[in-house]
């Protein structure tokens, strides 16, 4: 797909890409940790001629090619495999997920479910926490565990890397419904992890 900057990197009114959501100060404060040419870069699929703007593209061209969608709605399954569809097939892709604060649901139940000492696990020297979702429907944690791409999720000043069905299958799993498992990272390590760059000891 070739790579093309589009002269405008804020979403607008009438926008043409289906997958895009209005942008607020949590989108935006994420995009300034990328270089402004690799923002908002529109991928054409050559075949179909289906056109997607990536929220951050970097190492276009080489190996390591990235694209990092920042989530901060929800968002069905059916959209988010389509997601994947398109920008994996010629990159990596990382999903950050943005957890609202205690006063959701989603978050209050995501704060809940957070356990990071009863069972630790280490994998290739990172410490793994699997846990519980504690919230009355899990349909939200089976979704994002059986996503393609690799799935962050930022609460506050946090992130939380969710370990996907080859690292779970690694750490004991496959897990049962409402079983996950999450290792906790910097805003640093994501960072450098989204540029390919090895991920700094704490």
């Amino acid at each position: 797909m070739p790579v093309e900057n589009t002269p405008h990197w804020r979403h607008k009114a009438g926008d043409c890409d289906p997958w895009s959501e209005p942008e607020g100060p949590w989108h935006l404060g994420w995009k300034k940790l990328f270089d402004m040419s690799c923002r908002e870069i529109g991928l054409r699929d050559p075949v179909t001629g289906e056109l997607h703007r990536a929220d951050v593209l970097v190492g276009s061209g080489t190996s390591i090619a990235t694209v990092l969608e920042l989530q901060h709605s929800p968002i069905s399954e059916d959209e988010r495999n389509a997601r994947e569809a398109f920008y994996r097939r010629e990159h990596r892709m990382f999903w950050l997920v943005h957890i609202h604060d205690e006063s959701s649901l989603l978050g209050t139940y995501f704060n809940m479910s957070l356990d990071f000492k009863s069972r630790v696990v280490n994998l290739d020297g990172k410490e793994f926490a699997i846990m519980r979702w504690m919230g009355p429907n899990k349909q939200f944690i089976e979704k994002w565990k059986r996503a393609g791409a690799h799935v962050f999720f930022n609460v506050g000043a946090h992130i939380f890397y969710l370990a996907g069905p080859s690292a779970a299958s690694r750490l004991g799993g496959p897990f049962e419904r409402g079983e996950f498992a999450l290792c906790a990272l910097t805003q640093e390590d994501f960072v450098y992890a989204v540029r390919g760059e090895d991920i700094r000891a704490a």
